[in-house]
């Protein structure tokens, strides 16, 4: 039983990190929340792995916009990670428990 529950807990963690993404993403649209302390912490959360993507992929200017591509892939590429890693988890528990 502890093993299921570390994976709930790693599935948790890992599901609000998503969360964290996608809030950061709608806080980047408007300028007065980024500047906020949630504004803040959400952007040291996000940072790191954002960063991955971002020196890859550069912004992309569109009329007088530059759009964050690199954040895009990168909410994309999160979710199908997360739900791969648990996949994986989950079936190594249950053959090793059984």
């Amino acid at each position: 039983m502890g093993v299921y529950v570390l994976l709930n807990i790693i599935n948790t963690i890992l599901a609000v990190y998503g969360y964290v993404l996608i809030a950061t993403a709608i806080i980047s649209w408007i300028p007065d929340l980024s500047s906020t302390q949630l504004g803040q912490i959400l952007d040291r959360l996000s940072a790191p792995y954002l960063r991955i993507f971002r020196r890859v992929i550069r912004p992309i200017q569109f009329g007088g916009i530059m759009l964050d591509i690199a954040f895009l892939v990168a909410i994309i590429v999160y979710f199908p990670v997360e739900s791969g890693i648990m996949h994986i988890l989950y079936a190594i528990a249950s053959r090793v428990i059984g």
